[in-house]
């Protein structure tokens, strides 16, 4: 019975690892999506702009990384 449950788990091991690990292309845009975000915060924190417009345009960075994340 412990040699079932050891392999059970084993497999379900294996086959999440198979699933969920990320592939090399989802990765690569997974790492542009990260550099337009990083870029967009850049740009926003040289901006001569008030602390609230900043807030926002940080906000509307943060919202653009989830939609290229999901791939919406």
């Amino acid at each position: 019975m412990k040699k079932l449950a050891v392999l059970a788990l084993a497999g379900l091991i294996l086959v999440s690892a198979a699933l969920f690990f990320p592939s090399s292309l989802a990765a690569r845009e997974a790492n542009e999506c990260f550099k337009g975000h990083q870029n967009c915060r850049e740009n926003t924190f040289n901006l001569d702009a008030p602390w609230y417009k900043v807030m926002l345009i940080l906000t509307v960075c943060d919202i653009a990384l989830g939609k290229c994340a999901l791939g919406l």
